[in-house]
């Protein structure tokens, strides 16, 4: 029994081994190029490193080093295309071939350092035998730049060289070693030293710099063309088939966003799911669960993993619910707590009892300093007209005191939705407008959810809380199931219990209780008593977590340029 397992053991392990010695070979290219890109660094620094010294001489491509800049330049282009090769960038595959033939293409160079040229070989077979990794796409629009800037950086080497080459007419006096100007191009495209061309001009640097700014362009190309891959752009049927579907299997809080226009919609013709998901650089953020039926949705989630690694992208879901996780989990996904939902189960709502006599106190409370509610369940529809100047005014005094306004999972306000979606109005004692809350239905699970939440800032405490509890009462008459007050972001969250990287979201916050209150956002929920429901924040790895965070805070602030004002309106307001 024993000798059956080690044989089945050893034809178990045969294929993981063989794929992990692939996956090293595979790898070898762009850590060699990485070590060429150490060595500029290290030169770069003009520190006296003797552990690095020999290293160009066993790489194979000695890079550049003739002045500081054009050794960070190189050092910038090196390690670029290393990493667009680990991605699996086609642009990057091409660029790496081109630059290791060009080093093979020099035999001078090559007679003098059989080592590097062994190297360099292996290298191109590498490369070559495996050139379907290599299937990672770019923006049309950043391969278009990184080839001018790598063009205008050839073409620049090519006018260096004519200049130095020019010795005929006793403009430049070459060294006594340099090659001829085709070796010295040849080497140029390979990032090494094209020895003629750093040559001085009439006593100057010229040719120096030409060779630097013409480094710079290039590194910059390499930068650019890692750039990821363009979104497919939804089609007017495409958008048409996503309703037809949220119309059939669509539900929960999030689906007035999954159909959003902050959001992206992903389907199959021939698949009854989709999918919404927002993209900031690299990151495509899933927004909540696939909709659709459970085989359909699942495939649609494999179709869009499969669609993030041809276009370079960071997939990432915000909100899965946990009978959304399994999937994911299988395909070794990690899922951390986000925050909590919650939702009021309007079947038998009531202010009685003691879980909601906070609610109750505060709502007495505002009832009698004068607040009134007006139910619309139907919407303003004409009324829209003659209120349109209060509820402006109204959603003005709530963006001031540097509130900056949210997208992606937080609707602005827009006129418009108020005519239809159901709306509770809230009045002071001298019949102005203090507060309004609307709401949004959530599909097939006969629900809505809380949209706009608007109160004037010093008003009669407790006018929010009058509209949400006379919008339940209003909602449960008209035979609705649930009303869902959102999520209570980082809710649930603490510094001595979960993983270390949920103790780090409870850390985090605390740090932003000033810019934003999630503690007190999820007390003021909690005064309805709600049903808590977990939801999860879904990454690859553990390293994609700060660029996840960063794309999901741009994505509700609606871009760098606003997270940047947000940041500077709350600093001057404070």
């Amino acid at each position: 029994m024993s000798a059956v397992f080690r044989v089945n053991s050893r034809v178990h392990s045969a294929p993981f081994v063989m794929r992990a010695a692939e996956d090293v070979a595979a790898s070898l290219p762009a850590w060699l190029i990485a070590g060429a890109g150490l060595a500029a660094a290290v030169d770069a620094t003009a520190l006296n490193l003797g552990l690095f010294a020999p290293l160009p001489s066993y790489l194979p491509i000695a890079p550049d080093l003739a002045g500081r800049l054009v050794a960070v330049a190189v050092a910038t282009g090196l390690f670029g295309l290393a990493i667009g090769l680990a991605r699996g960038k086609r642009i990057a595959w091409w660029l790496a071939v081109a630059i290791l033939s060009a080093a093979l293409l020099d035999p001078v160079e090559l007679l003098r350092q059989v080592i590097p040229a062994l190297l360099t070989v292996v290298c191109l077979v590498l490369l070559i035998t495996t050139r379907r990794r290599y299937n990672v796409e770019t923006g049309k629009r950043s391969r278009r730049l990184a080839f001018v800037l790598w063009g205008t950086g050839a073409l620049l080497a090519i006018a260096a060289l004519g200049v130095a080459v020019g010795t005929a007419l006793g403009i430049v006096g070459p060294s006594t070693d340099a090659r001829d100007a085709g070796s010295a191009l040849l080497d140029w495209l390979a990032f090494g030293d094209p020895g003629l061309v750093v040559q001085p001009l009439f006593g100057g640097d010229i040719l120096l710099w030409i060779t630097a700014i013409s480094r710079v362009a290039v590194a910059v190309g390499v930068i650019v063309a890692l750039a990821p891959g363009d979104a497919p752009k939804a089609s007017e049927d495409d958008e048409r088939h996503a309703a037809s579907v949220a119309n059939q299997y669509g539900r929960g809080a999030l689906l007035p966003f999954q159909l959003g226009r902050d959001a992206d919609r992903f389907t199959v013709p021939d698949r009854d799911a989709f999918l919404a998901f927002g993209r900031d650089g690299r990151v495509a953020l899933i927004l909540g669960d696939p909709i659709g039926p459970p085989g359909p949705a699942r495939q649609v989630l494999m179709d869009f993993m499969a669609l993030c690694a041809r276009r370079d992208w960071l997939p990432a879901v915000y909100q899965a619910s946990a009978a959304g996780l399994a999937p994911l989990h299988e395909r070794g996904y990690l899922s951390y707590h986000i925050g909590r939902e919650a939702i009021l189960d309007l079947d038998g709502f009531a202010l009685s009892g003691s879980n909601r006599a906070n609610l109750r106190h505060t709502v007495t409370r505002a009832r009698r300093g004068g607040i009134t509610v007006d139910w619309f369940p139907h919407g303003l529809g004409a009324e829209l007209g003659g209120l349109r100047e209060e509820l402006l005014l109204l959603d003005r005094s709530w963006q001031a005191g540097a509130r900056p306004p949210l997208r992606f999972t937080v609707s602005s306000y827009q006129p418009s939705d108020l005519v239809a979606n159901p709306l509770a109005l809230a009045r002071d004692a001298n019949g102005r407008m203090v507060a309004f809350t609307s709401f949004r239905p959530t599909g097939q699970d006969n629900g809505w959810v809380l949209d706009l939440l608007r109160r004037v800032p010093g008003s009669t405490p407790g006018a929010v809380e009058a509209c949400i509890v006379e919008a339940a009462f209003g909602l449960q008459k008209s035979g609705a199931s649930t009303l869902s007050l959102g999520l209570a972001p980082l809710a649930g969250l603490g510094m001595r219990s979960g993983s270390p990287v949920e103790r780090v979201f409870g850390l985090g916050a605390r740090l932003i209780r000033r810019s934003y209150d999630v503690a007190g956002l999820a007390f003021f929920k909690a005064k309805f008593d709600p049903r808590w429901e977990p939801r999860y924040l879904v990454v690859a790895r553990r390293a994609h977590i700060p660029a996840v965070m960063l794309a999901l805070l741009r994505l509700h602030l609606g871009g760098a340029r606003d997270l940047v004002r947000a940041g500077w309106h709350r600093r001057t307001a404070s």
